[in-house]
């Protein structure tokens, strides 16, 4: 009989895949569900007899990875083990989700590759040789280092360093966690992943962020005419929001994809924008150049929400204020920003000014003053649309045909994630898109936002209370890709740093971090590395100590931040961490113990829920731990849908967005000098390495973007044996043009190299592909890849004002292997 093949694998067939399904992780285990929606049960043959009579307990919980997902799972146990998990219903049911992912935890659960017990490494760093040891010997032995190098070299010897591994308030990190608490009581050094920092640093201070950043809830999207998804691949990256904009594209909506290849969303818009790579800020340029000179500019909206009319001196580029002239201002009254009045020809305050002026260069009490519009108008001009074209690489007819539709066609949404944050310049690209929906007034009602949306819970979790114990100052950071500097000068900017050590958790830096090789020297270095984590990782295989840590779903825990959908979770316990493995916060007990901040952690899991979520916003929300435990979920936003900035409200030091950057400062400040000039209106650079005048780009003619696929979570589940079936090896997909010119065809094995190092990998054509582009799956561990590593390919340089890494800011070569 024919095998009916699998489309994502040709080499699995249905048969297999089923085989597959069926298999145990374990002898004494069970396996993972059908990614296609019917979650299968199977547990070892010995075992079905007896679970067969078993009765099913079922658990609340969320799969809690860094995938903006945070889908709401049912854990079934029979018999003391995890036999499957299954989508959980939320409130609203169009929220309901569920990926491969999720349907594949109890793979993790009983992985091989799972740790089991504390370990010491026995052989040289990376070697894999290891000792077990007891939980004290390795708690001992730790705090010995850490706080023995903190007496010698003061406490920013000793470092922590966590990233996204995985969101919770106890066990995990996120707003309020237990990790900020244990760094900020010991004041230990804070590392900093500097990942997905450039929106931030781009769009803060244009429009602030909100509890759920500067995006309104997905469920939104049905109220939007046109939908731009910029810089953002749902379909592959946010799985679960993607059917909110095919709801939205049935109910009429326009949908534009821009994106500098075609991705599967691109396959469902009306239109597809293959911009050039690194070139966003150059394109919304040119676009509001379009809005101005057809005068669709939302002049209403500009003059009562916005600080367009504040006026700017000449002599610093600060918004004039009564105090610049001569104005008393008594103790505890606000200096207000002054406007020109329009109606009286005459200035006044921005609060008391109802019909203010945006345009118009004067002297008020001998200073020198310029609308703030007046400056963009200024800058704007310099971008007309045959410049952004040509920057750009699409055509200006392209750019007058979408612009048009997000003017007119509104309310209007731009849909953000991080595709345009990895590149150097990356924020400036931020902005730009913010200023131009500033400019047509599609912000702070349904259907017009611009942002990505992850639930932040800003409004009511209780940050100073968790993460300040007996009020703790918070610990100084600096990002990973600075570490080389520190080790080398032992300075931080003018603050002294002699780093010895870092306890690194919820993070694999070598696997997934930028310039992997640099992060290895900087391993050297180090006199001593601990390690947390699930699993052997290249991260875990660098540590002197290693320790093993519950899965997510062994332990008690809440779950709110960074997940796309509007509520907070409570995680259950459904059954004992297995082994030795302990939860991250009982770790952080006995560390907290051991360093003499043991009153910082002298409560259990559910004194910290309640200390979470113990202010005035969570009450007015209705949530309480008692209420969470009986529901297992509630709605953690406001209004119904939330909308950010509603009424033209928004997050800022002004409360309206803002087209000009009064004070711009430096996301990580080590007395760097920029300059701020650049930094105040909306400022089209090119990458600094992935850009085709670069002449580098010569000898390595390829940019290249890492693409978040659907079979991992940054690093994140590499060990489970379904998804290494339904992806069994990276490759790398090339344009067609591209691999002719080097005899390339499908499943060859490449060589990507540039000065920094190389990978071998397989190779698929595809015309989605942009010429001179390559798009690398994201998040392999090195055994995956024939030779090399992707992520040595890539640069730890920074931004000056924006400590980010820019993983797409890259190029390279290409030739067959």
């Amino acid at each position: 009989m024919n095998q009916e093949k699998n489309s994502l694998n040709p080499n699995l067939s249905r048969r297999t895949f089923l085989k597959a399904s069926g298999v145990t992780a374990v002898t004494a285990g069970v396996v993972a569900a059908n990614p296609w929606g019917t979650a299968m049960t199977a547990l070892a043959d010995e075992e079905q007899a007896s679970a067969a009579g078993e009765e099913e307990r079922i658990f609340s919980g969320a799969c809690r990875g860094n995938c903006a997902g945070g889908c709401f799972l049912n854990i079934h146990v029979r018999n003391g083990k995890v036999v499957r998990t299954s989508a959980r219903e939320m409130p609203n049911p169009e929220y309901n989700r569920i990926c491969v992912k999720g349907l594949t935890h109890v793979q993790r659960i009983y992985s091989k590759d799972r740790l089991k017990y504390p370990l010491k490494r026995a052989g040289e760093r990376g070697e894999g040789k290891w000792e077990r040891i007891t939980w004290d010997e390795a708690i001992s032995t730790i705090v010995q280092k850490w706080k023995g190098y903190q007496d010698e070299f003061g406490k920013y010897a000793f470092g922590v360093m966590w990233s996204s591994g995985s969101y919770a308030a106890l066990s995990g990190v996120g707003i309020g966690s237990a990790i900020n608490r244990l760094q900020n009581a010991n004041g230990a050094l804070n590392i900093t992943a500097a990942v997905d920092m450039a929106r931030g640093q781009g769009t803060k201070p244009a429009l602030g962020q909100g509890t759920f950043v500067t995006a309104n809830e997905p469920a939104d999207l049905k109220n939007a005419k046109t939908i731009f998804c910029w810089g953002a691949n749902p379909v592959g990256a946010q799985q679960q929001s993607t059917h909110f904009f095919l709801e939205a594209r049935e109910k009429g909506a326009k949908i534009v994809v821009i994106d500098p290849n075609f991705n599967a969303l691109a396959a469902k818009a009306d239109i597809f924008v293959p911009v050039r790579p690194g070139s966003d800020a150059a394109l919304a340029l040119g676009m509001m150049h379009i809005v101005v000179r057809e005068n669709w500019v939302d002049e209403p909206f500009l003059k009562k929400s916005t600080g367009a009319p504040f006026l700017v001196k000449e002599s610093d580029g600060k918004f004039l204020r009564q105090s610049d002239l001569g104005i008393h201002i008594p103790e505890g009254a606000k200096d207000e920003l002054i406007v020109w009045n329009q109606d009286s020809d005459t200035y006044g305050t921005a609060d008391t000014v109802s019909n203010p002026a945006l345009r118009g260069a004067y002297t008020i009490n001998g200073v020198k003053v310029t609308t703030a519009y007046d400056l963009l108008l200024e800058r704007i001009a310099e971008y007309p649309p045959e410049k952004a074209a040509e920057i750009c690489n699409i055509p200006v007819a392209q750019i007058e045909e979408i612009t048009e539709l997000y003017a007119t066609n509104k309310p209007s949404a731009i849909y953000e994630f991080f595709g345009i944050d990895h590149y150097v310049n990356g924020h400036y690209g931020y902005f730009a898109m913010a200023i131009l929906a500033i400019l047509t007034g599609n912000l702070g009602k349904p259907g017009a936002f611009c942002g990505m949306g992850e639930n932040l819970a800003t409004d009511w979790i209780n940050m100073a209370g968790t993460m300040f114990p007996n009020g703790a100052k918070p610990s100084l950071s600096v990002p990973v890709n600075m570490l080389t500097e520190i080790l080398e000068t032992k300075m931080y900017g003018k603050t002294p740093i002699d780093l010895k050590g870092i306890y690194f958790t919820h993070v694999n830096q070598i696997g997934n971090g930028a310039e992997r090789k640099a992060t290895l020297e900087v391993m050297k270095k180090l006199d001593f590395i601990a390690v947390a984590d699930l699993n052997m990782n290249e991260t875990a295989q660098y540590a002197d100590i290693l320790l093993p840590v519950a899965h997510w779903l062994e332990v008690d825990d809440v779950f709110v931040n960074y997940s796309t959908h509007p509520y907070v979770i409570l995680q259950e316990k459904a059954i004992e961490p297995l082994y030795e493995c302990k939860s991250d916060f009982e770790i952080y007990q006995l560390l907290a113990e051991k360093l003499g901040c043991s009153d910082a952690f002298a409560m259990d899991e559910e004194d910290y829920m309640r200390l979470w979520m113990d202010t005035d916003g969570a009450r007015k929300l209705g949530i309480t731990l008692e209420k969470l435990k009986e529901e297992k979920i509630l709605r953690a936003l406001p209004g119904d849908p939330y909308i950010y900035a509603e009424g033209g409200v928004f997050a800022t030091p002004t409360g309206r967005a803002q087209i000009y950057n009064e004070a711009p400062a430096p996301n990580n400040n080590y007395d760097q000098v920029f300059d701020i000039a650049k930094e105040r209106l909306p400022h089209f650079e090119p990458p600094l390495e992935a850009w085709h005048e670069n002449p580098l780009h010569e000898k390595y003619p390829f940019s290249v973007i890492q693409d978040k696929g659907r079979w991992r979570t940054h690093s994140q589940w590499w060990d489970v044996p379904m998804l290494k079936e339904l992806s069994p090896e990276p490759f790398v997909k090339i344009n067609p043009a591209d691999a002719a010119a080097r005899n390339v065809k499908t499943g060859d094995i490449v060589k990507l190299y540039n000065d920094r190092g190389y990978v071998k990998i397989k190779a698929i054509v595809d015309r989605g592909i942009q010429p001179g582009v390559l798009s690398l799956p994201k998040g392999r561990e090195k055994q995956e890849f024939i030779e090399g590593h992707y992520q040595d390919l890539t640069s730890r340089v920074m931004n000056i004002v924006c400590a980010n890494s820019a993983f797409f800011d890259v190029l390279v070569q290409v030739e067959k292997a």
